[in-house]
């Protein structure tokens, strides 16, 4: 659904080769990429002019701009990689702002309704389950610059260099100086593609060097149950339901309500999912006499728990 809600061409800016993509909508790259739900991002440029990032999907690393709302600028990709990596994971078919209207309108709160407003820009990222389920495990009691980091570590010890398997000259993220190199590379971590089960499976005490404390029993299970299947992420997928990825994933050790709602609203983009954790029991506790029910925001439910949690966490308090 929502389909035709954007349109792209090809350019060259300041020298380099781009797809410059428009949507109906006031896309805001920087508040979708820093708003929680997701944690594999690199801001290299925000000089007031041009807000840019490195971004591992997969086994393509993007390098994607923006210098007004509803506009994206992919640099050095191409047509397949746009089409199969950029397009799903951007949701870029996504009419945001029928979204924001259906939500409005179920609903008398005027707090929400200026929410919805200074949030306006948020999209959900259409993540990898596996990364999602993986990285929200992580996230259980702990901060998105500790998340970030441990995600890096656990990835430069798994996964493979996606720099330099394109023979990159340069460090896309410019962290290091010189051609990137392994060694360097495996200090830096952001340009790696994210750890499978299979690996971890293989040799787990790869994780510790990341202390990742109580959660590495946890990590483990998880791959163990989604390497066998005990858990079967395709099938969920399949399924495209809420209360099926929810009990599907709960099956795994340290895997609460939470952290399912998570991964179903980020990893199988089940949009009614409304992850509760304190900062929304605080805004339903402040702001909706502690008795908003969030199925009452009908299936976007989880694009208004992200513009509730940017408005307090970004707006309000300022």
């Amino acid at each position: 659904m929502f389909r035709g809600f954007f349109s792209k061409e090809n350019k060259v800016i300041d020298g380099r080769c781009a797809t410059v993509v428009k949507v109906s909508w006031p896309y805001s790259l920087k508040d979708t990429m820093e708003c929680g739900q997701c944690f594999r991002y690199e801001l290299i440029c925000d000089d007031g002019n041009m807000t840019e990032y490195v971004i591992p999907v997969g086994e393509v690393l993007i390098d994607v701009g923006q210098t007004k709302p509803g506009e994206l600028i992919f640099f050095g990709i191409s047509d397949e990689e746009f089409k199969q990596v950029a397009r799903p994971y951007f949701t870029l078919d996504t009419d945001y702002d029928a979204i924001r209207r259906d939500i409005v309108a179920r609903t008398d709160s005027e707090w929400l309704g200026a929410a919805a407003e200074c949030a306006k820009g948020i999209a959900i990222l259409k993540q990898d389950p596996w990364e999602a389920l993986f990285s929200f495990i992580i996230s259980q009691n702990n901060n998105i610059p500790r998340i970030r980091k441990i995600i890096r570590e656990m990835s430069s010890a798994y996964g493979v260099n996606i720099s330099l398997q394109n023979e990159a000259q340069k460090c896309p993220a410019n962290k290091i100086s010189g051609t990137p190199c392994e060694e360097k590379c495996k200090t830096c971590g952001i340009c790696y593609t994210f750890p499978k089960a299979e690996d971890v499976l293989k040799s787990p005490e790869g994780m510790l060097p990341s202390h990742p404390g109580f959660r590495y029993r946890y990590l483990l299970d998880a791959a163990e149950k989604v390497h066998t299947c005990a858990v079967n992420l395709d099938q969920i997928a399949e399924a495209a339901s809420y209360d099926v990825t929810v009990a599907e994933l709960t099956k795994i050790v340290g895997v609460g309500e939470k952290v399912a709602a998570c991964c179903a609203l980020f990893g199988f983009a089940n949009l009614e999912a409304f992850p509760i954790d304190v900062w929304m029991k605080r805004a339903i506790n402040d702001y909706f006499d502690g008795k908003l029910d969030p199925k009452s925001l009908g299936p976007y439910a989880g694009v208004a728990q992200q513009y509730i949690f940017h408005y307090i966490r970004n707006i309000e308090n300022k």
